[in-house]
C-alpha cells in the first residue's frame, strides 16, 4: 500500500516538533506512545468495527469524545484522493490528541502532543486483515507546517479557504487562519458547521461558486444549519454533525498550544548551554519578554466578541463544560459561555496540560507572576481590559484551588 503524508494545511493541526525532537531525545510519553505500549503488551486490544474500523475503539482508549467531531471537505491535505465535499474528513480531539479519519481511506491519522518532544505523528492501517501497528510519521508533515530544525517550530492551524465544487481551494482567493481573533465572517471555509449563531455569518458549509477569477460563497444559505445531510451522506460518520462549539474550542486550543510551544522554544534557545539557575539577568529578561504573548493568550485577550449566542448540535458543549478540575463552588475553566465569548471563565484550560507543566522554569514563573498581577487587578492595561473585576476574581479563585503550583507560587509572594 502506498503511504501518504498524514496531515494537511486545513485538516489536522500540527504542533512544533522539529526543534523539540532534536533537543529532547528522551522516550516519548505522549498518550499514543503509552497506548502503543499497552497494545504491544496485550493489555489493550483495539476492536475493529465494520463501518469505521478501529476508530471507535481508538477514541475510547484515548478518552476522546466522539462529539468533538468536526468535518473538513477542502482538499488541503496530502490525502486528497479520499477527501471531497461528499466525503469530508472527520477530526476528533481532546487536549493532547487529534485523530483524523476518512471513509474508505486506508489509514487513521493521529497527532499526539508529548510534553517534552512536542508533536508526534502516527498512523494505523484501518484494515482488519493487516497487523495492527502504530507507525511513526513526521517528515512530510512539516512540508506545510514548518518545524524542520532547532528554532524553527511548526504550528497548529486550521485554514478557512474558498472551496470549489472539485474540493480544491480557489487559486486566487484569500485564505484565513482560524483563530479566536479571526472574524467569524472569515472562518470555516471548506468546513462543515452545524449549529445556530443568529445574524453571524461564516464561510462554512457552502461551496465557492463561479470561477477562480470571480467567485463567491452563499453565506446566507450556509448559516444556522442544523442538519448536514443536505450536503453529504452523514451515515458513515460517528455523528451527523460538525458542531460549531467544538470548532470554536478546537481553534482556541490550537492557538494557546502554539503559544505554549513558542514560549518554551524561545526559552530553550536563550538558555542553550546553560541552566535557568545560571542564566544571566539579560537572558531571563528576554525569556520574560517572549512569554508575554502566552499570558495574553491564556487570558483570551484577542478573542473576537460574539454579537450573537452560538449553540451547537451535539452534547459536546455540555460534556466539555463538565470536564476538568472543579473548585469548591463547582466552577471549572472548561465551562463554556458561547453567548459573548467562548469560555465562561476567561482562562484557557490548557494551563492544566502536560505541555504547560513542562514549560521551562523561567517561563512558568513569569506566567504565574503576571497572572497574579492581572487577576488581582494590579495590571488593568489594554491587553487585559476585557477582564471584568468579577472575571479576575473568579479565575484567580479557580486557579488557586485547582492548580497547586500556581497557588504555591502566589502564596510565596
Amino acid at each position: 500500500m502506498k503511504r501518504t503524508a498524514i496531515f494537511g494545511m486545513c485538516c489536522l493541526p500540527i504542533l512544533a516538533a522539529g526543534w523539540l525532537h532534536q533537543s529532547a531525545p528522551t522516550p516519548a510519553v505522549d498518550p499514543v506512545a503509552q497506548l502503543k505500549k499497552r497494545v504491544a503488551s496485550g493489555q489493550v486490544k483495539l476492536q475493529f468495527e465494520p463501518k469505521q474500523g478501529y476508530l471507535q475503539s481508538l477514541l475510547k482508549e484515548l478518552a476522546i469524545d466522539p462529539n468533538s467531531q468536526v468535518l473538513v471537505f477542502s482538499k488541503t491535505s496530502l490525502q486528497t484522493d479520499f477527501i471531497s465535499p461528499k466525503t469530508p474528513r472527520a477530526l476528533y480531539f481532546n487536549d493532547e490528541v487529534y485523530v483524523g479519519w476518512i471513509p474508505g481511506a486506508p489509514l487513521i491519522e493521529i497527532m499526539s502532543v508529548d510534553p517534552k518532544r512536542g508533536a508526534l505523528f502516527y498512523t494505523i492501517e484501518n484494515d482488519a486483515k493487516s497487523k495492527l501497528a502504530f507507525s511513526s510519521e513526521g517528515s512530510d508533515c512539516f512540508r506545510c507546517h514548518g518545524g524542520r530544525g532547532f528554532g524553527s517550530p511548526a504550528a497548529l492551524f486550521g485554514r478557512s479557504v474558498q472551496t470549489a465544487p472539485s474540493g480544491y481551494s480557489r487559486v486566487f482567493a484569500n485564505t484565513f487562519n482560524m483563530t479566536p481573533s479571526t472574524p467569524i465572517r472569515n472562518r470555516w471555509g471548506g468546513w462543515y458547521v452545524s449549529g445556530t449563531h443568529g445574524s453571524l455569518r461564516h464561510m462554512g458549509n457552502e461551496l465557492s461558486q463561479g470561477t477562480d477569477e470571480k467567485h463567491s460563497i452563499n453565506t446566507e444559505r450556509g448559516a444556522n444549519v442544523t442538519n448536514l445531510s443536505r450536503y453529504f451522506d452523514v451515515k458513515p460518520y460517528l455523528t451527523p454533525h460538525s458542531d460549531i462549539a467544538a470548532l470554536m474550542v478546537f481553534e482556541q486550543q490550537m492557538e494557546v498550544q502554539n503559544l505554549i510551544t513558542r514560549a518554551n522554544q524561545d526559552a530553550l534557545l536563550i538558555l542553550r548551554g546553560t541552566s535557568p539557575e545560571k542564566a544571566s539577568k539579560e537572558a531571563i529578561a528576554n525569556i520574560e519578554s517572549y512569554s508575554e504573548g502566552l499570558v495574553a493568550g491564556l487570558l483570551c485577550s484577542d478573542e473576537v466578541k460574539l454579537s450573537n449566542p452560538v449553540k451547537g448540535t451535539t452534547a459536546f458543549a455540555k460534556t466539555y463544560s463538565e470536564s476538568g478540575p472543579k473548585d469548591s463552588k463547582g466552577r471549572s475553566l472548561y465551562q463554556l459561555d458561547l453567548t459573548t465569548r467562548i469560555l465562561r471563565y476567561p482562562c484557557s484550560p490548557l494551563i492544566y496540560s502536560p505541555s504547560f507543566d513542562a514549560l521551562q522554569t523561567p517561563v512558568k514563573n513569569f506566567v504565574y507572576r503576571r497572572l497574579g498581577e492581572i487577576l488581582t487587578g494590579k495590571d488593568k492595561s489594554g491587553d487585559f481590559a476585557h477582564l471584568s473585576a468579577l472575571d479576575r476574581k473568579n479565575v484567580l479563585e479557580i486557579l488557586t484551588e485547582t492548580k497547586s503550583d500556581f497557588a504555591k507560587f502566589i502564596g510565596s509572594k
